[in-house]
């Protein structure tokens, strides 16, 4: 009996595994950036940009398909004419979340994910340095005084304000912010890698740069087109589901060689919770103004003819859920990170 519950266990962590590596596009079975990463055993995440989605739209573009332009080519010269040339059409999705969440509310968020993420890291096998021990490493006030300003210019775009209006971005206690997919000088420069093999010979841990986007809602959306010389019709079934997902994501690792790769580490698509939360998902469109009365200025506030989705949970529910989600996606990503370092 015995035998078979440790077979068991070994058949589920090689099942997870499978499933962490087919997340990534860069790390894990296959991963090019797998060498950033290759023999690391201790970890640590200076910085962890987090974009929080309170707007959000979901758009689907279908085109006619070849046959039915073949076809309505066909017809059109039979007739002695031309056809106007491949058609198209979209459908659109708005969803506003309201939840009552405030800035405070978010920065706890981060704080929590910081947290969730270290933790899985660390029950994957590695160590983690903690980022409210950081100090404890002289070579790391470098890097401090390298990224301070420009992580206060960053956090400082996050007001009160900003809630609704797309997202907030929020940063958690201690981290920093180094690098994104548009920073010009991705690769750090030779001043950059001195400073970067400096700090990795005193804490001997790999640094992880994270940027996330979390979003409240999954939209399903799925658009039919009938295309014919007297016109396209185009129709849209739309599910908008109460289950948060990580929309967006890049990742970076700066190991013993020090530097950044010169492009990052990426999902290889959403990463969706599995758990839905409690939630009332409707259209209310004089409900969808006064929200976004709340949310932009006069000049910025969109219109509502296109009959957004209000999404109202309470802020609890929006909380456990972000948490859900983020346990989810950081335990993939923990086992991401042991087929990476074994590589």
């Amino acid at each position: 009996m015995k035998k078979l519950s440790t077979t068991l266990a070994a058949l589920a962590m090689t099942a997870g595994t499978i499933f962490g590596q087919e997340i990534f596009t860069g790390i894990g079975a296959k991963g090019t950036y797998n060498k950033a990463i290759k023999g690391s055993q201790a970890f640590y995440v200076p910085q962890f940009q987090i974009g929080f989605e309170t707007y959000s739209e979901t758009v689907q573009v279908v085109q006619e398909g070849k046959l039915s332009k073949l076809q309505n080519n066909f017809e059109a010269h039979s007739k002695g004419g031309q056809y106007a040339g491949q058609q198209s059409g979209s459908a659109k999705v708005t969803t506003i979340l309201n939840a009552e969440m405030e800035l405070q509310d978010f920065q706890e968020l981060a704080n929590d994910f910081q947290a969730i993420l270290d933790r899985e890291i660390e029950k994957a096998g590695f160590k983690v340095i903690k980022m409210s021990d950081i100090d404890k490493y002289p070579s790391f006030e470098k890097v401090k005084e390298k990224y301070s300003s420009k992580t206060d210019r960053k956090a400082g775009k996050s007001s009160a304000d900003d809630i609704g209006t797309g997202m907030v971005k929020v940063y958690p206690q201690n981290t920093l912010f180094m690098f994104d997919e548009k920073s010009a000088l991705t690769g750090g420069g030779p001043a950059f890698y001195t400073m970067m093999k400096k700090v990795h010979a005193e804490t001997n841990a790999t640094m992880i740069l994270q940027n996330i986007h979390v979003d409240f809602t999954t939209v399903e959306l799925n658009v039919d087109l009938s295309a014919g010389r007297k016109g396209k019709t185009t129709t849209a079934e739309m599910k908008v589901l109460p289950k948060m997902r990580v929309s967006y994501n890049t990742i970076d690792f700066i190991g013993p060689k020090g530097g950044p790769n010169p492009a990052p580490v990426r999902m290889n698509d959403e990463y969706v919770s599995n758990k839905t939360y409690n939630a009332n998902i409707y259209s209310d469109k004089a409900k969808a103004e006064s929200l976004f009365s709340k949310m932009f200025s006069l000049k910025g506030k969109p219109d509502v003819n296109f009959d957004p989705r209000i999404v109202e949970l309470s802020k609890e529910d929006f909380k456990a859920a972000a948490r859900d989600l983020f346990t989810q996606y950081s335990q993939e990503f923990a086992k991401t990170l042991v087929v990476g370092a074994k590589r």
